[in-house]
């Protein structure tokens, strides 16, 4: 009985090895970020539209310091980027033709992907809440041993994006650097499809880079590299986002 139990019990624990996206999520979902954590965070964003109805090109920085404890998320711009922002408007308000991409930066730090930025275990359990594996192998990333771990995604979309925009998605695919503790220390999503209303039609294409530390009981985007290109209804747009997160 004992040798037959020994292949059996082997197998078994080659199957449960073998169920990666599980062994991530059930890490991953135990980083409840509890403790506090003080960043500065560099953001750089740039966008460019080009076409029939708008032609517009700028990139513009932001910069600002955040702190997470058990009173909330505390944000807080630097007065200097703050003074920029204004002079940027009066400009504008005496040249409609001027830009204010400073002002731009600082709108688009949303409150909501800040907090991400700082507690990413939520946000990255919800991606790959419907992912299926498609390979695994071994790599060395930055002079550590790591797992690359490739992820079909099946994302739910809302009704109107179906009913009303026609959008699909023909590559929908994760990439995920794995340590062997199964938290993540970099991630990539490519998204490509078509998007389009009765009979005009365009495509577009997604791309999410990430970098992650294991922060106490965080995992901490240190950076965000996002890039999106469309074209379609007479105009050609693509634009970058990249934040990049330093643990004070």
């Amino acid at each position: 009985m004992r040798r037959l139990a020994a292949p059996g019990l082997f197998l078994l624990t080659l199957t449960a090895r073998a169920d990666v996206v599980t062994d991530m999520r059930a890490v991953v979902s135990q980083l409840h970020a509890t403790k506090p954590i003080h960043v500065s965070i560099d953001v750089q964003n740039s966008r460019k539209n080009e076409g029939r109805f708008a032609n517009q090109q700028f990139t513009g920085t932001a910069s600002l310091e955040v702190v997470e404890d058990d009173a909330g998320l505390h944000i807080t711009f630097p007065r200097a980027v703050l003074e920029r922002a204004d002079r940027e408007s009066r400009e504008h308000t005496a040249d409609p033709r001027k830009q204010t991409p400073t002002r731009a930066a600082v709108n688009d730090t949303q409150a909501t992907e800040i907090a991400d930025a700082v507690n990413f275990a939520g946000p990255f359990l919800r991606l790959i809440d419907s992912a299926k594996k498609v390979s695994e192998t071994r790599a060395m990333r930055e002079g550590h041993p790591v797992r690359v771990v490739v992820l079909k995604l099946t994302p739910k979309l809302p009704p109107e994006a179906t009913s009303i925009f026609s959008v699909k998605f023909t590559e929908d695919q994760m990439t995920v650097w794995l340590g062997d503790d199964n938290i993540p220390v970099a991630a990539e999503r490519m998204q490509r499809g078509t998007a389009g209303f009765m009979f005009i039609k365009g495509s577009m294409t997604n791309r999410s880079s990430w970098t992650f530390a294991h922060v106490g009981d965080r995992l901490v985007v240190l950076c965000d590299d996002s890039a999106y290109a469309g074209s379609g209804f007479g105009q050609r747009g693509e634009g970058r986002s990249v934040q990049v997160v330093t643990v004070r």
